[in-house]
Parts: C-alpha cells; structure tokens; sequence
C-alpha cells in the first residue's frame, strides 16, 4: 500500500531558497515539485520569499547625481596658489586675456562635467546590460552565465544584466524569437523572459520558443513546465508540453495545441512547416525571418492557403518553392517582390 506524499511545509521551502535546508528536505521539495499542486504553489512562495528577502539592485541614477554634485563641488573650490587678478586689469592686453581665461575655467569644468553625465546617462543601459542582437538571415547560439543556452532567431535581439544576473531571479529581456533550454539551478532560481508587450514566462528548467513582435507574443513549450502572465492576468496560465499561447493586443490569451497550428517556424533547422497557412500570413513570415518586403497585387490570392514543410536557408529559396507549388509569377524590384498569378 502506497504511504501518502509528504508535502514540505512553508518554513522548509523557505529555508530551500535561502540555500539553509537539509538534505532530505530538498530531496522531498524536489520530488513535490513533479506534482501538479507542487508546481504551482512553488512560484506563490518563491514570490513571497523575495519579496521579503530583495536582492541588491545598483541605483544608478543616484549614482549620477552624487558624481554631479561631486564634480560641480570641485569646480568650485579655490585652487591653491590662486591670485587675485584685479590689480593688473590696467596692464598689457595678455594680463586681460589671461584674467578672462582664468575667469572661465570654473565654466569649463562646469560644462566638462555635464557632458560627462550625459554621456554616463546615455550609455547606462549599454553599460548595465548584455545585449545580443541579429540582423536579417542571421542565426546565433548564446549561453548565459547561468549555463542556460538561448538560439537567437533571425532580426531578434535579447539583454540581459551584465552584474548579479542568476544572484537572484534570472531575467532576460526578449524582441524578436528565440529557443530557450534552461538550466535547473540547486537553490531553483525562477528564470523569467520579458516581451515588450509585458508578457513574462516563467520557468525553472525546461525548453520553450518565444515569438514576440507586432504587439503579440506567441510561447511553445516543447519540455517541461512553464507559468504565463500578462498585466490583465489575475493568475498565471500553466503550460505543459505541446501547448501553445498567444496573447494579443488587449492582452488576450489563446491556448491551443502547437500540432494544430497553421503556421510553425523551426528556424534553428531553416525549416518552414505549414498548415493550410494563407499567403498573406506567410509573407509576414518572409519579412520577419529575411527582411524582404512581398506585395500580393491580387487580392484573391492573399486567403489561398499552403500546407507543406519547406528548408529555405533564404528568401529567394522558400518563394521559389511557393512559385512552383501555386503556379505564381514573382517579379524582383528595387523595393522587394510581387507575387501574381498567370491569368489562364
């Protein structure tokens, strides 16, 4: 007869995360988090520990300030050695010339310093945060400090902060798509993605594409567990293998089973896969992945739908295939392709 499961109790995850619990403790926290209830509650605690517990964040704009008020502070002391310059105002032009430099050399000091604030300002981000990004037709493999790895799709870019990055939670910053396979960390540091339409997934070991452009995010887990939330959510949206999320605009959730989507970009392998997909969302797709502009001239091609798995390494080799699969015409021009079909 099977003994039921022993559920840690609150005080022992807490010491979990603070790194303070013994081991038969993270034995039985590890083998509760392979359950449903597990899984879930896991983040509630996570989240009540660090917010009780904040991790160091570097606050840069006051470090500005003080160096602003450092700097005009030097400005402004008297140098040593310094004379008064007014008994020779009635002397040779060069004494006025000097006097008048002399004068202005606190300005300058003045202007130097904030030249150089600005500059710190400017370039805080660039400074605080690792940033990868691609260009059209381009692929790139990233590992993270964590030991996670992330493929980089094509006209895509992901940052994350360059100091304390997996100290605390591990948070990166996605535009564009990506593969994500994360590492499971000892302490079970939450990973978090960030979209520009303020969508967070959340995970803690597992493999999952992110798609975010045009103000909707598309997420596929291929393994594992993830947790989905938007600023509208009241609570996160669960995910398991073979799910697939979209939220678009107005922060709208869609669920559905990734074999049943029209449209499939394995793009680390150059492979496009289709399900009675229309053309008109396919050129999309060319745009996002290769950068090229295709016009449709014929509005009754646009809802002709392609079922198919292509390799294309370039544009120029998935519109060849379209072009002998539908019978289209594609005509080059300075400003991208058109696609036409031959009036029979």
């Amino acid at each position: 007869m099977n003994e039921p499961q022993a559920y840690p109790t609150k005080a022992s995850l807490f010491a979990y995360f603070a790194h303070q619990a013994t081991p038969l403790e993270r034995q039985q926290i590890e083998s509760w988090l392979m359950t449903e209830q597990g899984a879930t509650l896991y983040f509630t605690y996570l989240d009540e520990w660090e917010r009780q517990h904040p991790q160091f964040q570097p606050d840069l704009n006051r470090a500005r300030e003080r160096f602003t008020q450092f700097m005009h502070q030097t400005a402004q002391e008297p140098k040593s050695g310094h004379f008064d310059p007014a008994p020779l105002l009635t002397e040779s032009p060069v004494t006025l010339q000097r006097t008048s430099w002399l004068q202005s050399s606190g300005w300058l000091a003045v202007a130097a310093s904030i030249l150089l604030v600005v500059g710190l300002w400017l370039s805080a981000e660039s400074w605080y945060y690792k940033t990868w990004s691609n260009g059209f037709h381009q692929l790139q493999s990233i590992q993270l400090p964590d030991g996670s790895a992330v493929e980089l799709g094509a006209h895509s870019s992901l940052r994350y902060p360059r100091f304390g990055f997996g100290w605390g939670t591990r948070r990166v910053w996605l535009t564009g798509e990506a593969q994500f396979q994360i590492t499971h960390q000892a302490n079970a540091q939450r990973f978090q993605v960030h979209t520009p339409d303020q969508t967070i997934i959340e995970v803690l070991g597992t493999v999952f594409v992110v798609n975010s452009r045009r103000n909707t995010t598309r997420v596929m887990l291929k393994t594992g567990r993830i947790s989905l939330t938007t600023p509208q959510s009241n609570q996160p949206l669960m995910l398991t293998p073979g799910d697939l999320v979209t939220v678009s605009i107005g922060q709208k959730l869609h669920k559905q089973q990734a074999d049943k989507v029209s449209t499939q970009v394995t793009w680390h392998d150059h492979q496009f896969v289709f399900h009675d997909t229309p053309l008109q969302d396919i050129v999309v797709q060319l745009h996002d992945t290769f950068g090229v502009t295709v016009q449709i001239l014929q509005p009754e091609l646009m809802n002709r739908s392609v079922s198919g798995t292509f390799q294309a390494e370039t544009a120029d080799d998935l519109l060849q295939a379209l072009k002998l699969m539908m019978n289209l015409e594609i005509n080059d021009s300075s400003t991208g392709f058109t696609l036409t079909q031959p009036i029979q």
